[in-house]
């Protein structure tokens, strides 16, 4: 894996993932018959942080790897994964680790892996059922780029009408994560968790 970081290249594409994303809110996004938000202008972020862009090893003996698990969701069901192992990494001194899950059944040609977790911006400055990481997957060695700037709310975040894995309780981090994607306008509406 390319460990190498270009800062500008990162930013560029930071930025431009971002306004794709405002734009499919705020255009092409499917409210499932519940109102948008009064001032409702997509998402909003955490600035990028490089800091929170951590080198993290993928134990793939850690307790649990292989197994399947149900994670519950948003409406009350249980959603099929397998554990695929735990990223470790480190943060100001200190080891953290999360889960990290492949789909069941997985779709045909998806290769990222599930990371969904809290931490102490949780109910705060983030959403409050946690948030969600994306990772690409790759066999040929075990180290990964975690990118907490890309950390993105469930859609049930914008409205209670999607259906979204919680992150199990052994992702929740100690450490405040101030990257990524911060609560939407609207979080503190009915039914949405805080």
């Amino acid at each position: 894996m390319n460990m190498t970081f270009d800062k500008d290249a990162w930013r560029a594409e930071m930025d431009a993932g971002r306004a794709d994303t405002k734009d499919y809110f705020v255009t092409q996004f499917d409210w499932r018959g519940t109102a948008i938000p009064e001032g409702f202008e997509g998402p909003r972020y955490f600035p990028l942080n490089e800091e929170w862009r951590k080198v993290a090893k993928l134990d793939r003996n850690a307790p649990g790897t292989g197994q399947h698990v149900e994670l519950l969701t948003s409406i009350g069901d249980m959603r099929h994964f397998e554990i695929y192992g735990t990223f470790v990494f480190d943060h100001q001194g200190q080891e953290q680790r999360l889960t990290a899950f492949r789909m069941i059944p997985e779709p045909p040609g998806y290769d990222e892996l599930f990371v969904p977790f809290k931490d102490a911006t949780t109910g705060h400055e983030t959403y409050g059922a946690g948030r969600y990481l994306d990772i690409p997957r790759h066999e040929d060695n075990d180290e990964y780029i975690l990118d907490f700037n890309t950390a993105y709310n469930p859609l049930c975040a914008y409205t209670p009408r999607y259906n979204c894995p919680y992150p199990p309780p052994q992702n929740t981090l100690k450490v405040a994560v101030e990257a990524g994607e911060m609560v939407p306008i609207n979080h503190e509406t009915e039914g949405h968790p805080v």
